[in-house]
């Protein structure tokens, strides 16, 4: 009966098609009704988020004659409500307590009293600052309290400003999971807010109102409750077309800007009235709409702490993101810049490991941009089953693989979920280092005066014509030099600057006399051997500094292979040692005490000093495959181990008992270097072997399973190796790894979890092309996604289209503030003001004018830009009385005559309405006119954008 099918009888038939016309029949009905009741003003409207888009709607719906109840988690616009005083400009006090009087709106912070609401409209703020995503926490926060509290029935719409996509598939899903059904349980629609604060031309019922349902049902509706209180409806085909809209607006806005913005700091240097121009070209009727310029118009990262692999003229190096960050800081040739209290470098010759989505390939790409900011909202740490973890803000994007190949947001992955490791670490062949030339090396950083030339297979007396006028600088007795043999360093190398011409490999360089003499060739091969023997070096050995640079290597007296590798090194390099047995500990200390070898290894080589600092060095990330087997060999012969038990294990299951042998195996690698750790992380995966990691050791990565530990078997030796082989050897049932997935050039891990964690300054990257890079354990994670018009730009990118004017303007506009900052002080310094003695007061510090919000103001960059020039600032806003920046509290002044004759310069950012501008020029020394305040002032005094 597999292919079973249900035959129903006529009457069944009948009676199914009867249903179905009845529950068509009766949405039908229920549809009519809902329509009469809001036509009616029967039916409750409820507003989340009483803020300036939906304290004027709330106010607007409750006159028309709804009863309106207004929610918000704002305890502070709830108190203002029930106190009858309005907290917004667009609604008056006295407005607000007629509302309020008429007995048809109310409001609370008790998400339960939507029970009885028949429309629910979503204002919530998705905060929009430049260069981040649109943050949709409050709209997802919003919609899970809604979705709790809903009768069947209810008409959702969300007015937030959001990306296309957001209504269908974010707050869509978040209500369905509530095992809700959209068209049965609730009717879903998008109306884009379109409010422009403080603009009483054009308040809440006098702008035409967009509308996209989920469904036509749900847009037949919506059109129908807006239509009592707006004239003009425009009903579209869905609700991304209505999300589109609204970003198609704020991004003919940007647009323009930038360019308005752009012409006004070219027309400045031609001498040209930006202002004068826009007044006469905005006389032509047609085909011409003014924008006017002005500093600004009106993101998610990791945590500081995770790795990044980086290559520049030095090599590959791995560091943390915070440390890669303060060294481009410092770096003079590093263009740098803050905005809204984000930190952006533009690096030089800097490239990161990246991750190709389109092919699945790993590559070095360029960086454009570091960032840093401070953050206080939502992080995350996720973590892999594997152990593997990272800490991302809550909308920072990962790569995942959750039966497609795709990007999540941190706050929305889920277990199960697969993160993306990179596999591979990208070199081109032929392009590594394959010796190092001591001689070259003490050329540029001189180590002392007793290093010594010695000549291999001739005497120096064959040279004595080139010598001899060198040697006498010593003194009178510089023929002892020939009658040795040997010549200090500092006169060989100032011989071969007179044209002598000797191979570096027919020379020894000495230290020492005596038996403490220590020769070494200048000419150090990186063969496989020397790579070895640096892998010992990371993992057993230190260096100390006191007549000599002592450089040593410690073993377990038992690791005999080990110890008698390492002697043949040294050997081979013609290095002198010493070994030490120590009975208390059961170790073999072998001993190099050459000024020269530690100078090799410590600034050479820069391979650190001790546990705490190991590291691979950067250029040995370009040698073949061979090399870096071997630095990894030395690596775990040194700090790894291997944990074998085999024994017989009885049970019994369904009444029988069952006997068999259990097999249990495993190797390790410990370091106490986080940087080691990490770049020993990556060599495995780059030979195929995935480890997996322990959160409460720090530092510790096991091996496990028949294929892996068989890959790992030529890196050990002894007895580790030994009891590899017993392991793989006595495996008769070989189980497959279930855990790690691979894909092209990428390994795949599911997520175990993900709990909330702290970040306080977090971190990014803009990379070229591939727009991702590679984090700690080689986790692949995107760039950090833009806010607003920019998230449009960043979305375009995933469907194969690169918006160049976006991406531009957006560049133009964040440049603005630094642009003003510099023309105010360039004209103090025409006029001999020195920077540590400048004043400069700044007028206005909201978004806009007349308006009381800060999210977006461009006075707040003017402000920190000038405090990071340690110049003395301070600003004045008649509705702004405190603001802190930077920790740093600051109060408006007192705008008064004796105050603004302190100032150097006055610079107007926000031209409020009831400033006295004929006051405030008359008792300025300058002013920086960056709004047009003073179109009708003739004055030296004013200097305009």
């Amino acid at each position: 009966m597999d292919n079973f099918i249900k035959e129903f009888t006529p009457l069944e038939k009948a009676t199914r098609v009867k249903n179905k016309f009845c529950n068509r029949r009766g949405r039908e009905d229920f549809l009519t009704g809902f329509k009469k009741r809001i036509h009616k003003r029967e039916t409750k409207i409820a507003v989340v988020g009483l803020g300036y888009v939906g304290l004027p709607l709330a106010v607007e719906f409750a006159k028309c004659g709804f009863e309106v109840l207004g929610i918000d988690i704002d305890k502070d616009r709830i108190n203002h409500i029930k106190r009858k005083e309005s907290y917004i400009s667009d609604v008056a006090t006295k407005e607000l307590r007629q509302t309020l009087n008429s007995n048809r709106f109310s409001a609370t912070n008790n998400f339960k009293a939507l029970r009885n609401a028949d429309i629910i409209i979503i204002c919530v703020p998705t905060p929009l600052k430049r260069k981040y995503h649109p943050d949709i926490s409050y709209i997802k926060q919003a919609v899970n309290s809604i979705a709790q509290n809903i009768k069947k029935g209810t008409l959702i719409i969300l007015e937030s400003t959001t990306y296309p996509g957001t209504t269908e598939d974010e707050v869509l899903p978040l209500l369905e999971s509530k095992g809700l059904v959209c068209g049965k349980d609730f009717y879903l629609a998008f109306s884009p807010e379109r409010i422009d604060p403080g603009n009483t031309r054009y308040p809440v019922n006098k702008i035409p109102k967009v509308i996209g349902g989920v469904t036509s049902e749900a847009t037949e509706l919506t059109v129908t409750v807006y239509r009592n209180i707006i004239d003009k409806v425009v009903p579209v085909s869905s609700s991304r077309v209505a999300e589109a809209v609204k970003l198609l607006e704020n991004t003919f806005r940007l647009i323009n800007i930038g360019l308005i913005d752009e012409l006004a700091m070219m027309y400045h240097k031609m001498k040209i009235d930006i202002w004068e121009v826009i007044e006469a070209a905005k006389t032509k009727p047609f085909g011409f709409m003014p924008f006017y310029p002005g500093p600004g118009v009106g993101g998610h990262c990791i945590n500081g702490r995770e790795f990044v692999w980086v290559k520049d003229n030095n090599g590959i190096t791995i560091n943390k993101i915070s440390d890669l960050f303060g060294r481009f800081k410092s770096d003079v040739n590093s263009q740098k810049r803050t905005s809204y209290g984000t930190e952006f470098i533009r690096p030089r010759g800097l490239q990161t490991l990246s991750l190709d989505g389109e092919d699945k390939t790993v590559k070095f790409q360029n960086v454009k941009l570091l960032a840093r900011r401070k953050y206080e909202g939502k992080s995350y740490d996720i973590v892999a089953r594997d152990g593997r973890k990272i800490t991302a803000t809550n909308r920072h994007p990962f790569f995942v693989v959750n039966g497609s190949f795709g990007v999540k947001f941190a706050e929305d992955i889920v277990p199960g979920d697969r993160l993306v490791i990179a596999s591979r670490i990208p070199r081109k062949p032929g392009h590594g280092i394959t010796k190092i030339d001591l001689i070259n090396e003490l050329k540029i950083k001189p180590l002392d005066s007793l290093i010594r030339m010695k000549p291999i297979g001739f005497i120096w007396k064959d040279y004595q014509k080139i010598l001899r006028p060198i040697l006498r600088k010593a003194g009178p007795y510089y023929c002892d030099f020939f009658r040795q043999n040997y010549i200090p360093f500092k006169y060989f190398t100032e011989a071969e600057k007179s044209g002598l011409k000797i191979d570096h490999k027919n020379l020894l360089l000495c230290t020492g006399r005596g038996p403490s003499r220590v020769e070494i060739s200048p000419i150090i091969n990186i063969d496989e051997d020397f790579c070895r023997l640096i892998g010992y070096y990371l993992s057993e050995g230190c260096l100390t500094e006191d007549e000599s640079l002592r450089t040593r290597f410690s073993f377990n007296r038992d690791e005999a292979e080990c110890i008698s590798d390492v002697e043949n090194i040294l050997t081979k390099l013609r290095l002198k040692y010493s070994v030490y047995h120590s009975k208390m500990f059961h170790t073999a200390c072998i001993k190099v005490s050459s000024r020269i070898f530690g100078y090799l290894i410590r600034d050479v080589l820069k391979c650190g000093v001790n546990s705490y600092n190991m590291n691979i060095p950067a250029f040995l990330f370009n040698l073949p495959d061979n090399h870096l087997k071997q630095i990894l060999t030395g690596l775990l012969r040194g700090d790894g181990g291997v944990c074998y038990t085999r024994k017989k294990r009885s049970y019994a299951r369904r009444g029988r008992h069952y006997c068999h042998w259990h097999m249990v195996a495993t190797a390790n690698y410990f370091s106490s270097s986080p940087v080691l750790f990490q770049q020993a992380v990556a060599l495995l995966q780059h030979f195929g072997i995935v480890p997996t990691f322990k959160d409460k050791r720090r530092g510790l990565l096991n091996i496990a399973g028949y294929n892996q530990l068989k890959k790992a078997r030529e890196f050990f030796n002894g007895e580790k190796l030994g009891r590899l082989n017993k392991c793989v050897g006595n495996s008769k049932k070989i189980i497959p790894n279930r855990t790690f997935g691979r894909i092209g050039e990428i390994i795949t891990v599911p997520v175990a979890k993900v709990k909330e964690a702290k970040c306080d300054y977090v971190y990014s990257m803009e990379v070229e092309k591939t727009n991702s890079f590679i984090t700690s354990y080689g986790i692949a994670v995107h760039n950090c996604i833009p806010k607003d018009p920019l998230y449009l730009y960043w979305k375009g990118r995933h469907h194969g289209f690169k918006s160049r004017f976006i991406k531009l303007a957006s560049d133009i506009i964040t440049y603005m503030p630094e642009y003003v900052t510099e023309r105010v002080i360039n004209l103090l310094k025409k006029k001999g003001k020195r920077l540590n003695k400048i004043k400069l007061l700044v007028i206005g510090v909201t978004y806009k004018k007349d308006i009381k919000d800060l999210r977006k103001s461009p006075s707040l960059d003017i402000i920190d830009i000038f405090q990071k020039k340690n110049i003395a600032v301070s600003y004045y806003d008649p509705i702004i009385p405190y603001l802190k920046l930077n920790h740093i509290n600051l109060k408006s002044i007192s705008l008064n005559k004796q105050q603004l004759m302190k100032f150097d310069c006055v610079i107007i950012a926000v031209d409020h309405s009831s400033l006295d501008y004929e006051f405030l020029l008359n008792n300025s020394k300058l002013v920086f006119d960056t709004r047009n305040a003073y179109r009708n002032f003739k004055n030296s005094k004013v200097i305009k954008l």
